[in-house]
């Protein structure tokens, strides 16, 4: 088997009872006592959320200063001055280690005076306060050449470069740059230079001191043969989205769906609401969509740069598949054809390829709650920009079958764009990865329960992408009991050899989704999509994890460097 990647997982600890976070934990280092202090909201819409990590690494530390971000959320500009004096502050400690009197609400504003005692029953005296704090990132989130066309830059924050690669003519072009949350781009771009020359470009963080210098380049980079660098696997962010992005609370149900183009993440609540979408990079909130008529089911992407948009539908309805390259562009429709089924369709479906050349389409049809169960999925095929084929497909031969959206329907994702080489599927109760090939016989299983994955966990999330010559299936397996320790698990197979997935995935140690919501079981419903960049240099997963009350993305790329 080709080397599997993984851009995480969690190995989370079942919490005993409480859902709150253990209070004592092994140090990290022998002689240190506190290890950190985070500090949590105790009021307003981010109430129970940290707010800030301060870790302590002086075993011989007094004084405590916590870092409180000068706004909150990092990207928005509200000031953080209103919560000081309110916030609960929990302490990291090592085993026989205290503090008295107990931490709670504190002040920090003021100097707050507390008694240590280490694991020896030695005591001193202790400070804990807080100041707000102008963040020191200045990196670039963007670069662009704009005038007299657009050329877009490829930033490498490993070595502070941006790449432009081009071989045509760059002398007399301005440029853009966006810089991350409360940054400024000290270079004036518009004036025009020659690009063919290496410039610079620098970015002045909020503090107003730190400071980091790209140079920019004129070049075309090579790629390495096959798949994404591990090395590269970056996050872009993870938080919790209904505080942030006004999403339903997690008690809700809904049917999410997931969706990339143009730098955006769309997402679909599959329940009557416009889809919004968000900034790629940073996950803001930029607006909704255009829908036209289309009342949307779902969302989804293929390796074009479209955006799929379908309807939902019961048993003999029409199903609708509309296209657009844009979020402000109204879709038109692509294909249409009559549910011949008696099971609802529209709530998951995928694509594995270019709608504009060659791909398969699968939607997933559901189970009816209470009433019965299916084994049925849809295939569309194209070829050439166009629909050759139709098929409804039953597993039940196969000894497959699944229950009702959204938690517990399969999400059936075609292995690439050639039908031959089939389809991948996994859903909850069953917990094993099922690879179906052309012929549709069942060629390999994984089964995930040999993952640490319990009953606790929802597993019928998938996708699958092809990217740089390598087929990768991803699979997010989300949680039905986050207040019990079960976080959400993000799992990515190279599939080039479909059978191959039955080797399963190692886990990458120590990495881990950090989920928000630990409150109570909610609707286990999630989705997560692959993305490649229209230049083919990155590629982007991006997860949503509604009952956990997580969304957020991961950035790589297969530069060779």
């Amino acid at each position: 088997m080709k080397k599997i990647y993984y851009l995480l997982i969690v190995s989370a600890l079942a919490l005993i009872s409480s859902c709150q976070k253990p209070e004592y934990v092994e140090p990290t280092v022998e002689r240190q006592g506190i290890t950190s202090l985070t500090a949590y909201f105790t009021s307003g819409k981010y109430v129970d959320q940290a707010m800030v990590k301060l870790e302590i690494t002086d075993p011989d530390q007094d004084v405590f200063v916590i870092p409180v971000p000068w706004f909150f959320p990092e990207e928005s500009t509200d000031p953080t001055t209103i919560y000081m004096s309110n916030l609960r502050i929990r302490a990291e400690l090592a085993p026989n280690c205290k503090i008295e009197p107990a931490l709670t609400i504190l002040d920090l504003n003021l100097e707050n005076k507390f008694t240590y005692t280490n694991a020896q029953g030695e005591s001193r005296e202790i400070i804990i306060t807080g100041k707000r704090t102008k963040s020191a990132k200045c990196n670039l989130m963007s670069f662009a050449l704009t005038e007299p066309y657009r050329v877009d830059g490829f930033i490498n924050d490993d070595t502070n470069e941006i790449y432009l690669f081009t071989t045509d003519d760059l002398n007399g072009f301005s440029a853009e740059a966006t810089a991350c949350a409360h940054a400024t781009v000290e270079t004036t771009l518009s004036v025009k230079k020659d690009y063919n020359n290496d410039q610079q470009v620098t970015v002045i963080a909020q503090d107003g001191t730190t400071k980091k210098t790209y140079t920019i380049q004129k070049r075309y980079p090579n790629k390495i043969p096959y798949g994404f660098r591990s090395a590269s696997v970056r996050q872009l962010f993870n938080f919790e989205p209904v505080s942030r992005l006004g999403f339903p609370e997690y008690t809700t149900t809904v049917y999410p769906s997931l969706a990339s183009i143009g730098g955006n993440i769309i997402v679909c609540l599959g329940n009557g609401e416009t889809p919004v979408y968000l900034d790629g990079l940073t996950g803001v909130k930029m607006g909704e969509i255009n829908l036209g008529s289309v009342a949307p089911g779902s969302v989804t992407s293929d390796e074009g740069g479209n955006l799929i948009i379908t309807n939902h539908v019961e048993g003999q309805g029409t199903f609708e598949i509309y296209k657009t390259k844009s979020v402000t562009a109204a879709p038109e429709l692509f294909h249409s054809f009559v549910n011949e089924s008696t099971v609802p369709m529209g709530y998951h479906v995928k694509v594995h390829g270019n709608i504009d050349t060659d791909a398969i389409i699968t939607i997933t049809h559901e189970g009816i709650a209470g009433v019965t169960e299916t084994s049925v999925y849809t295939r569309v095929v194209v070829s050439g920009g166009a629909v050759v084929s139709t098929d409804t497909i039953d597993l039940a031969g196969l000894g497959l079958s699944w229950g009702a959206a959204p938690t517990n329907t399969a999400k059936v994702v075609p292995a690439s764009a050639n039908v031959e080489d089939g389809i991948i599927l996994c859903y909850y109760s069953y917990n094993t990865i099922v690879y179906v090939n052309g012929n549709g016989a069942i060629s390999a299983t994984f089964p995930v329960l040999d993952e640490g994955v319990s009953g606790n966990y929802n597993t019928n999330v998938m996708e699958a992408k092809t990217y740089n010559n390598a087929k990768y299936a991803i699979h997010l397996v989300s949680s039905h009991f986050p207040m019990w320790g079960c976080g959400p698990q993000l799992r990515v197979f190279d599939i080039s050899t479909p059978t191959s997935i039955k080797d399963g995935a190692t886990v990458m140690q120590n990495t881990s989704i950090e989920w928000y919501q630990t409150a109570a079981s909610g609707c286990a419903a999630a989705d997560v999509i692959m993305a490649p960049s229209t230049d083919g240099f990155k590629v982007y997963i991006y997860y949503f994890d509604h009952n956990a009350g997580v969304i957020g993305g991961y950035v790589a790329d297969c530069i060779d460097i």
